[in-house]
């Protein structure tokens, strides 16, 4: 029985770490492009991604094992929040962006 609390265990820190990754690679990501951009790829702005991500990189590293100072729910909604920036604002963003109309 110790064995499946262990595996588990393994399981949830990989995924809430994963997580944490995600949410810091995507606020790297939001804050490269200009307010500019944000505006001609009709998104919300660059101080409203930023403050998002930021919350879900702070959130999302609350929820890291052995704070856990977060319910895996809320953590679940930062990744929402990431997974929102990166299938929606960012594609819009590097279709506007003129550093990738070059290629």
């Amino acid at each position: 029985m110790q064995a499946l609390g262990s595996i588990q265990s393994t399981i949830f820190l990989l995924l809430v770490t994963a997580i944490f990754v995600f949410a810091v690679v995507a606020l790297i990501s939001s804050l490269l492009y200009s307010d500019e951009m944000y505006r001609a790829a009709d998104k919300r702005t660059k101080k409203f991604w930023s403050l998002m991500l930021g919350a879900a990189v702070l959130v999302s590293f609350l929820g890291l094992p052995p704070l856990n100072a977060m319910p895996m729910f809320i953590t679940i909604i930062a990744f929402v929040a990431t997974a929102v920036y990166w299938l929606d604002a960012r594609p819009a963003l590097r279709r506007v962006d003129p550093r990738r109309r070059k290629r």
